[in-house]
């Protein structure tokens, strides 16, 4: 993590301030809070964080809560620090994306394994599964309350050459942002590099990297789509986001507040659950020029049809390579307990390492 962000952050940031306005204790009570979005230029922070922070949030609330919004990258932050920030006390409210946090822990990477999670509504009864294990690990090593979980779009790839399959990415440099991303993408022949978000598109442009994996919007709204001609929709993951509280500010906060601001987050988590169907086709007609593009910004690219051989060897890429290497990182208890949850859901049992 960087000092420097931290400072900047620190010297913006306000703790929670409570100050009862009615002597009935089950009303609000009133609050500011100092929160953390996703990056400004992704659809979700755009149509559903921000407006939920500055607008609905302080509308329910009568005015009782307000929020100071800003996100990852006005803060010049790369997304890997939000839990230590939100233990720290630095913000009150934090989103991030699930797979950064599994430099810190493997275990984190247990809901965004590539290949393994193929559409929503499984991703979604695996997400019920496995909060409670990740709620547990942020409350522990974070002195955080896990509040939410939702998935961005679905992962895709974006090159700068043309490509037909599968077979063309043999020997490319592929960006990648979680270690199981990386077994996708070492076990097709590729080469993956680490590269945070907001440093993808110069790196396309020098070449520093051929393809990306990210969003079908996500890489539209950050205009992969002037760097890049070929996307190839083969669906390698969600990329889920959480969002949670620091538990100091939390356990300061009356139980009437604490009920409302749980009933508001199950609200907002709904609503990007919607947001992130909605953008799955919707990034794929922006970036390719055709068709009804909502949300993004209409591109050129070439759309690279999927085979069923493709889809087909990115199972086998999953069951042989990215579970068992990802249970073998995250160990015996952990691979357990995968299995007792999301496993469960999946009928997958990975090998106890």
């Amino acid at each position: 993590m960087r000092i420097g962000a931290i400072l900047r952050v620190a010297a913006v940031a306000v703790a929670a301030s409570l100050v009862p306005v009615m002597s009935n204790a089950q009303e609000i009570a009133r609050a500011n809070f100092k929160v953390l979005g996703s990056f400004s230029n992704l659809n979700m922070s755009r149509s559903v964080e921000r407006p939920f922070w500055t607008q609905r949030i302080p509308e329910r609330s009568r005015n009782q809560i307000s929020a100071d919004f800003t996100t990852i990258d006005q803060m010049n932050l790369q997304g890997t620090e939000i839990l230590r920030l939100i233990r720290l006390g630095v913000i009150d409210f934090g989103s991030g994306n699930v797979s950064y946090m599994a430099g810190d822990s493997p275990i984190f990477d247990g809901l965004d394994l590539a290949g393994v999670f193929l559409d929503l509504p499984t991703l979604r009864r695996a997400v019920e599964a496995y909060k409670p294990v990740l709620s547990r690990i942020m409350a522990e090593r974070y002195n955080a309350r896990l509040l939410s979980i939702w998935p961005a779009p679905p992962q895709v790839l974006y090159c700068r050459q043309a490509l037909s399959g599968i077979g063309d990415l043999r020997g490319r440099r592929i960006r990648s942002f979680s270690p199981t991303i990386a077994d996708f993408i070492g076990a097709i022949g590729g080469t993956p590099v680490q590269i945070a978000f907001s440093e993808v598109v110069p790196s396309l442009q020098r070449g520093t990297a051929d393809c990306g994996v990210t969003g079908t919007l996500s890489g539209n709204t950050a205009r992969w789509w002037e760097v890049t001609t070929h996307l190839y929709p083969l669906v390698v993951g969600w990329a889920p986001w959480f969002n949670a509280v620091n538990l100091a500010t939390w356990n300061r906060l009356p139980p009437a507040t604490q009920t409302f601001m749980e009933a508001q987050m199950r609200d907002m988590e709904d609503a990007l659950w919607e947001n992130a169907a909605r953008e799955a086709q919707d990034g794929i007609n922006c970036n390719i020029g055709q068709g009804e593009c909502v949300f993004g910004v209409r591109g050129s690219m070439t759309l690279v049809n999927v085979s069923d051989a493709d889809r087909a060897q990115l199972a086998r890429v999953a069951a042989e390579t990215v579970v068992p290497a990802w249970a073998q990182r995250c160990g015996a208890d952990c691979t357990r307990t995968w299995n007792e949850t999301v496993g469960r859901v999946l009928g997958i049992t990975a090998a106890v390492r």
